[in-house]
């Protein structure tokens, strides 16, 4: 098989993002089984344990972007060598356009404040005194070690300004989702972006090719309600059916990842599929063709 420019980038990229979400999982599920025992430790300890826990954890989201990274690192070198019509060529394309790549930027910054907000780990309560109810005064943290389904502990909470009715409760699970789905929902507008836009010029496959790329694209749409019951459950104000899927966090994570990663070779595939349709030659001697 002949060498493809940068496709060592996208398998060490790939092991490197998967590496770094199962590193998360593992380590919540470690927490959550040992949670009895951390849960009678002094409250020193457990700021130490759950400090060092989030720090572990931050090194496993750093790995996942540096996956990320170099998987786009990989696409946009094997560009060359990728035929336009192919999903890896589609992709390439896709993250090579400075306007796309804007547009997915902007969706996925524009993502990431919303899901801060949504999940409760920016909390604002104007109506709370800081002072009263959590005796902090000051900007100051804490944490807490014990109890919860999986992902949902250890609970770490940043007073960022008490007078300002400020802070941060960040759960295991919403710190990989606050950073990793952020990217791939950007991954997906670009690349949709691009499909739509040149889908008129480079591949008119009628009504059937736009119903295959919108398909595509709203392939992760039931990530979005798992993504925000996930990030309620454990924050202020969390419904009761937020509650009694608490259990379901990890299911969540196995399906959602997946998918938005998924979306976008959906996107491509049908892509890839109007493009050809558009360039097929018509038979002589066809109705369409010439007689």
């Amino acid at each position: 098989m002949q060498n493809q420019p940068g496709r060592p980038y996208l398998l060490l990229g790939g092991m490197a993002f998967t590496a770094g979400c199962l590193w998360v999982a593992f380590d919540s599920a470690a927490w959550y089984y040992g949670q009895q025992y951390f849960a009678v430790s002094d409250q020193q300890s457990i700021l130490s344990l759950v400090l060092r826990y989030y720090l572990v954890e931050a090194l496993a989201i750093c790995v996942s972007v540096i996956g990320a990274y170099l998987m786009y690192r990989g696409l946009r070198l094997g560009n060359a060598a990728s035929g336009s019509d192919s999903i890896r060529g589609i992709l390439a394309e896709a993250l090579g356009s400075a306007s796309d790549l804007k547009i997915g930027a902007a969706a996925a910054i524009l993502y990431g404040v919303a899901y801060l907000l949504v999940s409760s780990i920016l909390v604002y309560q104007p109506s709370v005194n800081f002072l009263t109810n959590y005796g902090v005064s000051s900007p100051s943290w804490n944490a807490a070690a014990c109890c919860g389904s999986p992902g949902t502990v250890p609970v770490l909470i940043v007073y960022i300004s008490p007078q300002a009715h400020l802070a941060l409760q960040v759960l295991p699970l919403d710190a990989l989702f606050a950073v990793i789905v952020p990217l791939l929902v950007g991954l997906n507008v670009t690349v949709a972006a691009h499909a739509l836009r040149n889908r008129v010029l480079r591949a008119n496959a009628g009504w059937l090719g736009s119903v295959g790329v919108l398909t595509g694209l709203f392939t992760g749409c039931p990530t979005c309600a798992g993504l925000f019951l996930a990030g309620a459950v454990g924050g202020i104000g969390a419904t009761g059916l937020a509650v009694a899927l608490a259990p379901y966090q990890i299911l969540f994570v196995v399906l959602s990842i997946p998918l938005l990663v998924a979306s976008p070779m959906i996107i491509a595939y049908n892509a890839k599929r109007a493009i050809r349709a558009a360039c097929r030659i018509p038979v002589r001697g066809s109705a369409t063709g010439l007689q």
